[in-house]
């Protein structure tokens, strides 16, 4: 269980999006595409292979073709360290959300200035007005129809200070052992993919699918790299991550801390269980050290609410050309 292969996941986006889909919710729309194609019994069977490790699996967020995330931290640090900190280059350095991996390195080699890195891909919140048709709804002819704005999201790419444009070309990258373990394992999941890309079907990866947003269409499934997975190194995290085994001395992290409370759909609330619990997760764009390498790097972990249910956590790690610190 030494090799992993990453597998380039490639997308067409086909309406509009309300916010980009992060490894969670991509794990979650697999497994529900996967109970389809087979059953219950053998999706909880997969997720619990994953989450007790014995099926090496992670998982990136959506991300602009060919764009990976900027470690915004890293080289803010960087940028303190070697007197290059000013407010220019700070404004510019925010605006860039994803770059190409080559000029990651340049960044982080200080090779490159951020103001002059193009092209660069950045996210911006828009309003998009709806509006409901409440004749139709209530069997009421002659009612007016209600508007209504769904948050949003548009992804642009800036190929020079006076031009840019839209991205509707998306990826996600998954990670599997090549040593598959149980009966059911990640060769599944590829072959699933595979499926959908050869059905050219509609993949929907978020709400309001029925109205056409968060909809994609799987347009490739490729290996992009073989990766030992018991290399230490520097890696630089794609998804929504649970530590394990990782050097937080050597890391550059960022945090995102959500509330997690349990869903009943039909009875409500209850009052007991009105108290949410939180949970942290490191971002992508965070530059994580593992000293074992990506194996037992980052974990699942059982739902503080339903033991039948997981938090996924196995975010995929893409490795960095960093020198170690003695």
């Amino acid at each position: 269980m030494d090799d992993w292969t990453y597998y380039r996941i490639d997308l067409d986006l086909l309406g509009e999006m309300t916010q980009l889909p992060d490894s969670q919710k991509i794990f979650g729309a697999l497994m529900h595409r996967f109970s389809s194609v087979y059953d219950a019994e053998q999706t909880t069977k997969m997720v619990k292979q994953i989450q007790e490790g014995t099926m090496p699996f992670a998982l990136s967020n959506m991300l602009p073709k060919d764009y990976f995330p900027i470690p915004h931290t890293e080289l803010l640090d960087l940028m303190e360290v070697d007197g290059r900190s000013n407010k220019e280059e700070y404004k510019a350095l925010k605006k860039r959300v994803y770059v190409k991996i080559e000029q990651l390195t340049a960044l982080m080699e200080g090779r490159q200035s951020a103001d002059q890195l193009y092209p660069y891909v950045y996210t911006e919140s828009t309003q998009q007005i709806h509006a409901s048709l409440d004749s139709k709804r209530y069997h009421l002819p002659g009612l007016d129809p209600t508007l209504y704005s769904v948050p949003g999201i548009v992804v642009k790419q800036v190929d020079s200070p006076n031009q840019s444009g839209i991205v509707r070309k998306f990826t996600f990258y998954l990670g599997l052992s090549d040593i598959a373990l149980g009966e059911f394992n990640g060769t599944y999941i590829l072959d699933l993919l595979k499926r959908e890309r050869d059905r050219s079907g509609s993949f929907i990866l978020g709400p309001r699918g029925s109205q056409g947003m968060n909809t994609f269409v799987v347009t490739e499934v490729e290996p992009e790299r073989t990766i030992n997975s018991k290399q230490a190194g520097f890696f630089l995290n794609l998804g929504m991550m649970l530590p394990k085994r990782i050097d937080f001395a050597q890391s550059s992290l960022k945090l995102f801390t959500s509330e997690r409370r349990p869903y009943k759909p039909l009875e409500g609330w209850e009052e007991s269980e009105h108290q949410g619990r939180f949970i942290s997760f490191i971002e992508a764009g965070s530059i994580v050290h593992a000293p074992e390498g990506i194996a037992g790097a980052t974990q699942s972990v059982e739902s503080p609410f339903f033991s039948r249910d997981t938090v996924f956590g196995n975010a995929l790690l893409y490795p960095l050309n960093m020198k170690e610190e003695a």
